[in-house]
């Protein structure tokens, strides 16, 4: 009996620490930190470069998208810029792209759900507060990309443990997972859950 709860205990653990492909030193973690709590700060830039940020943890491919409208196209970009901050664990970037699309989406008339995300991302400093918004914005974002693109593909992907378990959405232009709720503590957790075309 005791070798039987032995054995269900490993493989508990072995499966939780592949989880999601990557394991963890327990001296990365704090006592009582979760890795929504990373205060990992990159060096500040007056360019909104994403592509040339330091330490740039995003695989900054773009794919080929196209799009029907203009508008969209602006307000998606700046989302990826915002996506692109979230994953390098950038609040002051992340904030700075929530702008850019907060004023985005008042020039295209956007939904109310992605404004309001949006403004609140740029009002914040907290990259927790930035990250738990995200994902609004990315449901917000999936039903305004439904019938705007005429060619290429958005991919929607999913943590299982972002937000304690519970699980979160976001959109990419890559296939590529770069997990924008955890950063480099769990940068390729996650998987392509459905396409956007």
């Amino acid at each position: 009996m005791k070798r039987t709860k032995m054995t269900i205990m490993a493989l508990a653990g072995a499966f939780l620490l592949a989880s999601c492909g990557e394991t963890k030193k327990e001296s990365e973690v704090e006592d009582g930190a979760m890795p929504m709590q990373n205060e990992m700060h990159m060096e500040e830039t007056e360019v909104h470069d994403m592509d040339n940020m330091s330490t740039n943890l995003d695989d900054g491919t773009q794919g080929d998208l196209a799009f029907n409208d203009q508008n969209m196209e602006v307000v998606y970009n700046h989302y990826m810029h915002v996506k692109t901050a979230l994953v390098n664990t950038n609040a002051e970037e992340a904030k700075s792209g929530a702008q850019m699309m907060t004023e985005a989406l008042q020039n295209a008339g956007g939904n109310e759900e992605a404004l309001n995300a949006a403004q609140t991302i740029a009002q914040t400093d907290d990259i927790n507060v930035q990250r738990t918004t995200f994902q609004d914005l990315s449901a917000a974002m999936e039903n305004m990309l439904v019938g705007e693109l005429s060619s290429g593909e958005v991919y929607k992907q999913y943590c299982p443990m972002a937000f304690d378990g519970k699980g979160a959405y976001w959109l990419s232009s890559s296939e590529e997972i770069r997990n924008p709720y955890y950063g480099d503590k769990m940068l390729k957790c996650g998987s392509v859950r459905d396409t956007i075309k």
